[in-house]
């Protein structure tokens, strides 16, 4: 396989960029700062078009959901470019418009492919596994169509986001369907136009529109509170990091960072450097925070510059 590696200048713009720390700008709040962005847009390597989705392996290999160009982009942590599979269609190698991913396990990389109704797993590498498709034979209750987003939890539990439903589906290990919830049975944690998901502190955080809030539920699907704040517009992409910060990636208004009880802490993405536009996803690896811009086929790094304590109530 080649290897590409990106070019390090802080004068001149170019595809892919990184700008290195020394001329990284603190951001208006006060819990990180910018550092870089890699990416641009278009159909080669390490340009993307309309990326919806973006996770880290423990090792810090970046997977990127490239919709656009219908894809999956291996970045390691020093932005060397290593590798990708996808292409338009609906073989093992194939992928229509993927969404949600998470390759947090450092084993696996899950993808949501959307437009093919299916849940699709590689190993670390991309190379081919399986895939978890829904069955008639299911009940109702249990099926799904067009998954926006997946998330494997430490204990082995796949979640998936059933976005034709509106309601989080839970698997084991084998794609067999154990619960549903979020549906329109759910009461106060009715789900009305969900779009991503994480699992972190044992409760399923799930984004959504209508209103924009971010909805809570206990890992077996019970309701457990929703999270409200005036700085939510459109959500979308959560990341926990830690046991002390919940990030919220909103496609309006920047990156929202939360306490473990839900209070909303500071907003970020108006650096020098990096402007967000339209921020849809947001994960933690170590001390960096990356953001996935779509607008801009984008991926801003930033850096935790405080010590990151347990709030406390």
């Amino acid at each position: 396989m080649k290897r590409y590696r990106l070019t390090v200048c802080c004068f001149l713009w170019a595809a892919p960029m990184l700008i290195p720390r020394e001329c990284a700008a603190k951001d208006s709040g006060s819990l990180c700062r910018y550092v870089a962005t890699w990416g641009a847009k278009g159909s080669g390597v390490l340009e993307f078009l309309d990326p919806e989705a973006l996770s880290a392996a423990p090792n810090g290999d970046l997977y990127v959901s490239d919709t656009g160009n219908h894809r999956i982009q291996r970045i390691h942590s020093d932005g060397e470019y290593a590798g990708s599979i996808g292409g338009f269609g609906w073989g093992n190698y194939q992928l229509n418009r993927p969404a949600g991913l998470t390759a947090a396990n450092g084993l696996d990389v899950l993808v949501a492919d959307q437009h093919n109704h299916r849940l699709v797993r590689y190993d670390k590498d991309l190379n081919f596994i399986s895939t978890f498709s829904s069955s008639n034979s299911w009940p109702v209750h249990l099926q799904f169509e067009f998954p926006r987003d997946v998330f494997l939890s430490r204990s082995g539990e796949l979640f998936c986001l059933d976005s034709e439903n509106r309601r989080i589906l839970k698997l084991d290990v084998l794609g067999n369907p154990r619960l549903s919830f979020g549906g329109f049975d759910a009461g106060q944690g009715r789900l009305m136009n969900p779009q991503g998901l994480t699992v972190w502190q044992d409760r399923v955080y799930v984004t959504d529109l209508d209103p924009p809030r971010i909805v809570v539920f206990d890992t077996h699907g019970n309701y457990y509170r929703t999270i409200r704040a005036g700085t939510l517009v459109r959500p979308r992409g959560l990341a926990g990091f830690a046991d002390t910060w919940l990030l919220a990636a909103d496609e309006a208004s920047g990156v929202h960072i939360f306490d473990v009880f839900g209070n909303h802490i500071e907003t970020f993405g108006q650096s020098i450097g990096a402007v967000l536009e339209e921020a849809v996803d947001v994960i933690c690896w170590r001390d960096r925070i990356y953001v996935l811009d779509r607008r801009r086929c984008a991926i801003d790094i930033y850096q935790w510059s405080v010590p990151k304590e347990r709030p406390i109530r």
